[in-house]
């Protein structure tokens, strides 16, 4: 399983995150596929391109059952859709053309359907090819070939986060919590790709000036917060050195982005000066939390956002990540 390009530190206030995805790459889905879910996958073809394929997998590659296999070949012209059982090749589909072109951009999105996928190349429907192994089993998606990826999603089904919250009758407090109940995840020193909402993990190493904590994603189309939290530890009953909260449209308050601290179970001074809001409904972000010994520097889309000041000192004790809410998580990675 190929790693992601390093970030690139550009400077004071600014940050670069990687563009491109090693290959061969592969992803876990959480929870696998249920009838809505939909994959996004962008990216351009190598200048010399002769073949890339994606494959929906119950394993981590090609050795284990893959209920899709799509794979465009420019030397023939045709896309190949197939599925391997068992260790064999099945029967394979070659109609409807072929919408690839060398050194250009390109945009693939699987929809899971009850008794198929249905499979769109730069927004216009390619073809659909039938369930023949159960989708429900699928685990991974696995991508090798001669393209570049620029950005991966996973959409709908199981991803989307169903808890909901309780609208206030009266003017509401400063903080309401977010439900309990967060999926820890183990420590790892690779991108953890597509987690499912709430989620929680561990920081790899020790929170130092230098740490780079990357969080990638998209709010719900009609989002009311979503939160990032830095932790004291794996439950909302530590203290938070760091409460990023973003507000599209929650009690009084619409398109703020609420910075604090919580210590001893209660929240303090809030921070809410911005000079814009760079947070849309169905937008992806990209968003950078970088540890300095005074203070941690937050950008977002490579724009530098906001600075906030520690108040928890050492910050050697900040050792988890939380994110809660309204959002889609693409990818969490730590430098």
């Amino acid at each position: 399983m190929a790693s992601v390009t390093s970030l690139v530190h550009r400077g004071h206030g600014a940050y670069e995150p990687p563009d491109l995805v090693n290959l061969p790459f592969s992803a876990h889905i959480p929870g696998g596929l249920i009838v809505g879910t939909e994959i996004i996958i962008t990216g351009r073809t190598d200048p010399k391109f002769d073949n890339f394929s994606v494959n929906l997998c119950y394993g981590h590659n090609l050795d284990s059952n893959t209920p899709l296999h799509f794979n465009p070949r420019f030397g023939s012209k045709v896309v190949v859709r197939t599925h391997r059982l068992n260790g064999k090749w099945q029967t394979e589909e070659r109609s409807g053309g072929f919408p690839f072109a060398q050194d250009s951009n390109f945009e693939i999105r699987i929809e899971v359907k009850q008794y198929e996928f249905a499979i769109y190349v730069n927004h216009l429907q390619f073809c659909t090819f039938k369930h023949h192994q159960c989708k429900e089993s699928v685990q991974y998606i696995y991508i090798n070939g001669q393209i570049l990826i620029h950005d991966l999603q996973l959409r709908g089904g199981q991803v989307r986060f169903d808890g909901k919250y309780s609208q206030p009758t009266s003017k509401p407090p400063e903080y309401s919590p977010y439900p309990t109940g967060v999926l820890s995840y183990p420590v790892s020193n690779g991108p953890i790709m597509i987690p499912p909402v709430p989620f929680t993990t561990a920081i790899p190493g020790e929170v130092i000036p230098g740490r780079l904590i990357f969080i990638k994603g998209a709010a719900y189309s009609k989002p009311t917060r979503f939160t990032i939290n830095l932790a004291c530890g794996p439950h909302d009953s530590y203290n938070f050195p760091l409460h990023f909260d973003v507000r599209f449209a929650f009690g009084s308050d619409r398109n703020q982005v609420v910075r604090t601290h919580k210590q001893g179970g209660s929240y303090a001074t809030e921070e809410r000066h911005q000079e814009y809001f760079p947070f849309f409904p169905s937008a992806t972000f990209e968003l950078m939390i970088l540890v300095e010994k005074n203070s941690f520097k937050i950008a977002v889309n490579n724009k530098h956002f906001t600075e906030f000041i520690h108040r928890i000192l050492p910050i050697q004790r900040t050792t988890h990540v939380m994110v809660l809410g309204d959002v889609q998580l693409h990818e969490v990675r730590f430098q």
